[in-house]
């Protein structure tokens, strides 16, 4: 065997124990993937009938929540969340900023919980940023929290007056 065969065996073997170490490292990784068949499998357990929960039924009327603006703050300003429910449907506008922005994705959980956002709006040369409301309404009372982009979150909460008419 001359020098030129034995480099051309030790590369092949080279290759041979490379591909045997990544062929074996495959064939461990599938394996610790697929869990083992379980040799008996119970039946699963009867349904259990749960009822849905009850959509919370908020009353017609109007929550409006207001916010102080924070002291030493240029941006974080008094803040307004006015939400309204009529014939089962809830909607809402924001203020801040000096400007008044509706709200958007406002989604109701059964569980008297609620969120929505409202986009960023010019106004003049003022800028409304983003904002994101998040909150619960317990029987006549709305708890919230306004969060916007320049400031931190702030909470309040109002209690429901009733519709005229």
């Amino acid at each position: 065997m001359d020098r030129r065969d034995r480099a051309v065996f030790c590369r092949s073997l080279r290759f041979l124990l490379v591909a045997a170490c990544v062929s074996g490292q495959a064939t461990s990784q599938s394996s610790a993937e697929t869990p083992p068949t379980p040799a008996a499998v119970s039946p699963p357990p009867a349904a259990q009938t749960v009822a849905p929960a009850q959509p919370i039924q908020l009353a017609d009327g109007t929550w409006t929540v207001r916010g102080t603006r924070v002291p030493g703050s240029r941006f974080c300003g008094e803040w307004l969340v006015r939400l309204t429910s009529a014939g089962g449907q809830l909607s809402g506008v924001v203020s801040h900023a000096r400007a008044t922005v509706q709200m958007q994705n406002l989604v109701l959980m059964p569980d008297g919980s609620f969120s929505a956002t409202t986009p960023a709006r010019m106004v003049g040369s003022r800028r409304a940023p983003p904002a994101t409301v998040t909150g619960r309404f317990s029987g006549d009372t709305v708890s919230l929290t306004f969060d916007s982009e320049r400031c931190r979150p702030r909470q309040g909460s109002a209690i429901r007056h009733a519709s005229g008419g």
